[in-house]
């Protein structure tokens, strides 16, 4: 298969839409990755306009893309992605991985807002902070992430999760407001504050923080929770992704919610 290196000609001081990189694969030649169509601005103008391109063969079954010299306005890498795998070496804007089904996104930077907005398989890594409407539904939409799994090293920001139906997500620092709103199914762990208005309209799902900031009105505790409950989880993520979630000295208090909509949530907290 082809590893495709691109590394930006100069600053991208326009807003790039890169959505048709993930139409690449295995039987692309060179000429025609230089003439694959991209919106820089209001332009439409050609990949190869922007990067510089080197192609390789490689003995991996899929195509991987590394990207160089990207920023807070390069939107949509990873949109639909089907296979493959994509390694960003820079920040990159929003939709990063939204609708993307399988395949694999990492990002050594920060991302901006909707990653992996209506994703339904796949991972991303995001190595610093994300913004807004992680894994939770595109403009006008009203289906979250629904499969996938993504982890982000650094902080969130507001509507993490928001009608999210299932996959994982894992956010190692802190999360800011209206995180798990509307939440049907999924998993979501939090290592940090959680932030106001947390898991309102939560109907399923299970989440890990290990403070109790949320609103304790809309969540009625029902005990405690042995280690051995959450030990595959913990498995899991130590073996995949060197992440442990709750230390065998722990003990866990579960509660159920939303109260307020008859909700089957489950929050578990660090004691």
């Amino acid at each position: 298969m082809k590893k495709i290196k691109l590394t930006s000609k100069q600053k991208l001081d326009k807003n790039l839409d890169l959505r048709n990189l993930s139409l690449l694969n295995g039987n692309s030649n060179y000429n025609s990755i230089l003439d694959i169509k991209v919106l820089y601005g209001n332009t439409q103008i050609k990949l190869g306009d922007l990067f510089d391109i080197e192609m390789n063969d490689i003995s991996k079954e899929e195509i991987e893309i590394e990207i160089f010299g990207t920023n807070h306005n390069c939107d949509y890498i990873g949109w639909r992605l089907v296979k493959g795998s994509f390694k960003i070496y820079g920040d990159v804007g929003s939709f990063l991985g939204a609708k993307m089904s399988g395949g694999n996104i990492s990002i050594k930077g920060s991302a901006e807002n909707y990653v992996g907005s209506e994703m339904t398989g796949g991972n991303i890594l995001v190595k610093k902070n994300v913004l807004d409407f992680l894994g939770s539904p595109l403009p006008g939409g009203k289906v979250g992430m629904n499969g996938g799994e993504i982890i982000v090293s650094g902080k969130a920001r507001n509507y993490l999760a928001l009608n999210m139906r299932r996959g994982l997500i894992y956010v190692n620092s802190d999360l800011e407001n209206f995180g798990c709103n509307n939440m049907v199914a999924g998993t979501v762990i939090l290592r940090k504050s959680i932030g106001k208005n947390f898991g309102t309209g939560m109907k399923r799902g299970s989440v890990f923080v290990n403070n109790i900031q949320f609103c304790r009105d809309n969540f009625r505790e029902v005990g405690f929770a042995s280690f051995s409950f959450f030990e595959t989880l913990n498995n899991y993520m130590n073996k995949k992704y060197k992440l442990k979630i709750f230390k065998n000295s722990k003990s866990v208090i579960r509660y159920f919610g939303d109260t307020k909509v008859n909700g089957n949530g489950e929050i578990f907290v660090e004691n």
